[in-house]
């Protein structure tokens, strides 16, 4: 009687873990199914979530997953060759943008500067040396910088503001004193301040100056105290321009990087798709 009770025990747990087995597979089917459908609707990304779901929640079911890395090397290459498509786009349509900007602008060329920059024509001869006043210039990387002056009067800049008619501003970043990227220097007789603020620290500024060049706009010169003018009409077209040139070159060095990318994950996912092909 003992053994029999025994028997039928194991006899339960076993139909018992046949039950709970087929309830996984099952799960897991459905689970691959709707991954199926994903792809086939074109939502890879969806596809690529509810496959990783499948491989966490049901690591044993091993057939399934063959069958959904074959799915997911399907929906990388899918996914990349996309991404491709929308670079190509992007660059061709940047491209023209870039060239025609880069007409109104002129290489500088400084041995004593690590690289060249760039700044609009109309500013070649009225040299910030010369004035107080701001001088937008952008790399070759296409990060915009400005450089400012302020001449005869030492307040100590470290940073800059910009005030629109309606009362809307935008402000640089400060910038301490270090004697180099914020430095001072007497040329005959006159203070000079001079400050030069990075892409970082001057990106939001320029692009107020862009949005709001058709206002009047106050710039100031902030440090221990204030000094303020009026920014000129052809300052304002030149940041603006600046600007918009930065914006141009950057979205068109941002979409030949993601196109690399792409390419690369398009060469990955090929290979996997042959490695991972159902055997005939």
């Amino acid at each position: 009687m003992f053994n029999a009770a025994i028997k039928s025990t194991l006899l339960c747990a076993a139909l018992l873990l046949v039950s709970c087995d087929s309830g996984q597979k099952e799960e897991a089917t459905a689970l691959y199914k709707n991954a199926e459908a994903l792809y086939n609707a074109h939502m890879y990304d969806s596809t690529l979530s509810v496959l990783d779901s499948l491989y966490k929640r049901y690591p044993a079911e091993t057939d399934l997953i063959k069958q959904g890395m074959h799915l997911m090397a399907q929906s990388q290459e899918q996914i990349s060759i996309a991404g491709i498509a929308k670079a190509d786009s992007v660059i061709a349509v940047n491209a023209p943008i870039v060239q025609e900007i880069a007409k109104h602008f002129i290489v500088v060329k400084n041995p004593d500067l690590v690289e060249n920059y760039r700044i609009y024509k109309t500013l070649k001869n009225n040299p910030l040396i010369n004035r107080t006043g701001l001088e937008p210039r952008v790399d070759d990387n296409g990060n915009i910088y400005l450089v400012s002056l302020l001449q005869g009067r030492a307040i100590n800049h470290t940073m800059l503001r910009i005030t629109a008619s309606d009362g809307s501003s935008a402000e640089t970043a400060s910038v301490p004193f270090d004697d180099a990227q914020n430095y001072r220097f007497t040329n005959d007789g006159i203070t000079n301040e001079m400050v030069t603020f990075h892409a970082d620290q001057c990106n939001e500024f320029c692009e107020f100056i862009a949005d709001n060049a058709d206002k009047q706009l106050k710039l100031e010169f902030v440090g221990k105290s204030t000094y303020h003018m009026t920014l000129p009409q052809a300052l304002k077209e030149a940041i603006a321009q600046s600007y918009a040139y930065s914006v141009a070159i950057q979205a068109g060095m941002k979409a030949e990087s993601e196109k690399l990318y792409y390419n690369k994950r398009l060469e990955v996912a090929k290979k996997q798709i042959e490695q991972t092909r159902p055997q005939s």
